[in-house]
């Protein structure tokens, strides 16, 4: 049967994905979606067991997996995974900077210690993990693929108490930009994802002031729902395979039209 090349150009065979954050979640349903595409999976976490868990399922369907404890706020443990990479898999083909805290302060009690964890979290371990990871890139010569999930916080303030998530996550859309221009000539494209109000175990556990009802009732997109992890999973898939090949430096919107409000 001849094959379906719309369909070909989503096929990860061969590939290997690292998806920070992988252990719940959007980082979950990334590992999955990488995984059902053909992709190796690195899933890396700080939460060691569950992450582990995850690796667990995959493998239990057939497909290449391991899971590898990470601290992204630790450079050391920055470098241990990529060693671990190199060891297992000799490449490194995707990196999905999913990995970040949702925690919420008032600009007046963000204390330096507060807002130094948040942005080592949320926008330095981005950063490191893709000078690293573009090191072994541009050894292996791969057409790498990077993608970073940012947030529709990075273009708006949806509400209060988010003043350091939110600079945290316009530093990362800066970042996906100022990496494709250095990195274009390599073959490697980089590209950010902004979700909305996406339902995640992050979302629920995150600390910090209450949102008021009036507040949370402006959070619902006109679509009529929250987003899902599959709905980050699923642009994921897109920008990471072949069928973006002239996408690279921009910021793509999932958030059921938040913005266009």
């Amino acid at each position: 049967m001849a094959s379906n090349s719309h369909l070909d150009d989503y096929n990860l065979s061969d590939r290997v994905a690292l998806v920070t954050g992988g252990a719940q979640g959007m980082g979950a349903a990334i590992c999955d979606i990488l995984a059902a595409a053909g992709s190796a999976v690195v899933v890396a976490d700080v939460k060691a067991e569950k992450a582990e868990r995850v690796a667990e399922t995959l493998r239990g369907k057939g497909q290449q997996a391991i899971s590898v404890e990470t601290d992204v706020a630790s450079e050391t443990s920055i470098y241990d995974l990529m060693n671990r990479i190199e060891t297992e898999f000799g490449k490194l083909d995707i990196l999905v900077n999913n990995a970040g805290i949702q925690d919420r302060n008032f600009l007046e009690d963000t204390t330096s210690e507060y807002w130094d964890q948040l942005m080592a979290i949320n926008l330095r371990g981005p950063a490191l993990l893709t000078r690293e990871t573009v090191r072994i890139m541009r050894k292996c010569k791969v057409d790498g693929r990077i993608v970073n999930i940012a947030s529709n916080s990075a273009f708006h303030a949806s509400a209060p108490s988010l003043y350091a998530y939110s600079t945290s996550k316009a530093g990362l859309a800066g970042l996906t930009r100022a990496t494709a221009i250095e990195v274009t000539k390599d073959g490697i494209r980089a590209n950010a994802i902004c979700p909305g109000n996406t339902t995640t175990e992050g979302q629920m556990s995150a600390s910090g002031p209450d949102f008021t009802p009036e507040q949370i009732e402006k959070f619902m997109p006109p679509i009529g729902r929250t987003g899902t992890p599959r709905d980050i999973a699923n642009a994921v898939l897109f920008l990471v395979s072949d069928a973006s090949s002239f996408i690279t430096g921009q910021t793509l919107v999932v958030d059921g039209g938040m913005l266009s409000c």
